[in-house]
């Protein structure tokens, strides 16, 4: 009794497992309902195109206008402005302005007629044809050992006359040559040249025709012998101009000329005094026959 129920519970099986339903699911996929698609239009077919032109853009030249920030100087704020150096003034010379007066001391009188070997020191000197500056004819009023009433810029030794003016101060320049010298005063717009040969003249004075602007040096003359140079500016443009002046002094011994601030006097009998850069003092005669210098 007990296994007749389990035959027939697995013949039951045998039969459900080969019904022809489950035989078809067993062979694949069934076909349910045919569809027919309806035809579509194929995509074109994408193509590279050529690189288009730049496109011009325009570019406004118009400058911004934002303002720009300015700052207000405080109260206590000085603004210097540099000037220009003044007119023939050699490198670092300073301009320097007489100190002295004009007095009312009567001073001798002049004769009418003149000569060109002696220099009124008040003024600059005049202009003439040849360059030479001239130099009116003193007249000895002073009997050595008579008191001056107008005293020397210097001390040291005693001219033999009076000084006829209170000295000159002027910005000026020296130069020292081979054998000779340059000095330069500017408010005489003036150079004398002072020769260390014996022959005559033994100086001279020039007017100095130089103006800013002018060339310092002159290339055809840059053949100086070791340890000498050629001169510059209203030294160089008298020298190169009158070959009888660069035969005589020959060649600068220093590159550039030196400033200083020199005084000068003349005397009652001619004699001009000029201070030199290192202290001492020129003393000229009055027929450019003979210089002298005085040390301090």
């Amino acid at each position: 009794m007990g296994k007749r129920p389990l035959v027939i519970f697995m013949v039951l099986l045998l039969l459900v497992a080969c019904s022809p339903e489950r035989t078809a699911l067993n062979n694949g996929p069934l076909l349910v309902q045919e569809v027919t698609l309806a035809a579509t239009t194929p995509a074109p077919t994408r193509a590279l195109s050529a690189t288009p032109s730049p496109i011009p853009i325009a570019i406004s030249t118009v400058e911004l206008t934002t303002p720009i920030a300015s700052t207000t100087p405080k109260s206590n704020f000085v603004l210097v402005t540099p000037t220009l150096p003044p007119s023939k003034t050699p490198t670092q010379t300073p301009s320097i302005t007489p100190s002295w007066t004009p007095t009312s001391t009567p001073r001798p009188t002049l004769p009418p007629t003149a000569t060109s070997n002696v220099i009124y020191v008040t003024a600059p000197p005049n202009v003439v044809s040849g360059g030479v500056v001239p130099i009116p004819t003193a007249i000895n009023v002073n009997p050595k050992g008579q008191a001056c009433v107008t005293p020397w810029f210097f001390s040291g030794f005693r001219p033999n006359s009076c000084a006829m003016n209170p000295p000159l101060v002027s910005p000026g320049a020296f130069l020292q040559f081979q054998n000779g010298a340059m000095i330069w005063i500017a408010q005489q717009d003036a150079i004398y040249v002072l020769y260390d040969s014996a022959n005559a003249p033994r100086w001279q004075v020039f007017n100095d025709t130089f103006a800013d602007g002018m060339a310092d040096t002159d290339p055809a003359f840059n053949n100086a012998p070791p340890f000498t140079f050629q001169p510059r500016r209203g030294f160089g443009l008298l020298w190169r101009g009158q070959s009888t002046i660069r035969d005589r002094l020959g060649w600068a011994v220093t590159e550039a000329e030196i400033p200083f601030t020199p005084q000068v006097q003349l005397g009652s009998d001619g004699m001009i005094f000029i201070g030199d850069a290192r202290g001492g003092v020129y003393s000229l005669s009055p027929d450019n026959s003979d210089w002298k210098r005085y040390s301090s």
